[in-house]
């Protein structure tokens, strides 16, 4: 490991931590918009706070975090770059454990995870879109081990974690009895991540660090490589080559992550991101790594220098 991901994990839980950058709105395409909608706020409690014939948008009472396109031909094929899958984080355990306890009551196929870093659900919208909900937990994180050959981590206690142990679902769910079902999620819910399918490590976490991002974890071994935003949390951005290296992008017709928008926090970011993006307005606009259309929109009046 050749960053410093255990400061950052040591100050993830500082509420004075400034981070570079934030999400804003991850936006996707899919086979047919009302059956996506009635299955984001149907499954696990997105509001659906704007919508047309060919565009919604899908969010917490506060905040857009989805945008919904119509336009797909055909579902997620995974030999593509592009999404891995969307986190949307939720902010305790009583949250997390209720929109468990409400995606199983609804019959949707997940895989409660450990990562020991935070706990996480996993499942997938009707087209294939990768989808996790996250509570993290710092707090139980003791320490890596050799991630020359693989991620290996141990708790706080010193005891080793393989970072992808399934949950205990029966111990999760007691934190949800009597709980409402069927409420909104939370309005404290955020885009925590995204994690994405890129050609290769290197060079795709090269050109993150150029629009802001900082490296967490770099574990070649393993395909994989986590950013964070300079601050907070360890695992802003997932980065992986499991599908392959070089794959083509993800085709127009094919339900897919469309775009996502940045705000930046930062004036020397914008300056730096200048020689990697093209200029409209004020925001930058261009095509990661995965070929994916992403924005980075000014955001320094409200929370930084």
């Amino acid at each position: 490991m050749n960053t410093d991901a255990l400061g950052t994990i040591r100050e993830a839980g500082d509420g004075n931590q400034h981070e570079r950058l934030s999400w804003d709105v991850a936006e996707f395409q899919v086979t047919d918009l009302a059956r996506a909608v009635d299955f984001w706020t149907q499954a696990f409690g997105l509001g659906t706070r704007q919508q047309d014939g060919s565009t919604a948008a899908l969010g917490t009472r506060q905040k857009t975090l989805i945008v919904l396109l119509s336009g797909a031909l055909r579902p997620v094929r995974r030999e593509h770059l592009g999404l891995y899958h969307v986190a949307i984080g939720v902010p305790d355990q009583a949250e997390f454990s209720r929109v468990l306890a409400r995606l199983i009551k609804k019959g949707v196929p997940v895989s409660p995870t450990d990562h020991l870093l935070s706990k996480s659900i996993y499942f997938s919208d009707p087209d294939g879109l990768g989808i996790e909900i996250v509570y993290e937990t710092p707090e139980r994180f003791g320490r890596f081990g050799d991630l020359s050959r693989g991620l290996a981590m141990y708790d706080i206690d010193g005891n080793p974690h393989s970072g992808r142990e399934p949950l205990d679902v029966e111990a999760e769910l007691r934190h949800a009895q009597g709980a409402d079902l069927d409420a909104r999620l939370s309005d404290e819910a955020s885009l925590a991540h995204l994690h994405l399918q890129i050609p290769a490590l290197d060079s795709a976490t090269d050109w993150f660090e150029g629009i802001g991002f900082s490296r967490s974890l770099m574990i070649p071994g393993f395909g994989f490589a986590d950013m964070n935003f300079g601050g907070g949390s360890l695992h802003r951005l997932g980065l992986n080559i499991w599908a392959g290296q070089n794959l083509s992008p993800a085709p127009p017709f094919m339900a897919r992550l469309t775009g996502y928008t940045l705000h930046v926090h930062d004036r020397a970011i914008m300056a730096k991101a200048r020689g990697l993006l093209k200029t409209s307005g004020t925001t930058l606009i261009g095509f990661d790594p995965s070929g994916t259309e992403m924005a980075l929109v000014p955001a320094y009046e409200a929370t930084g220098p």
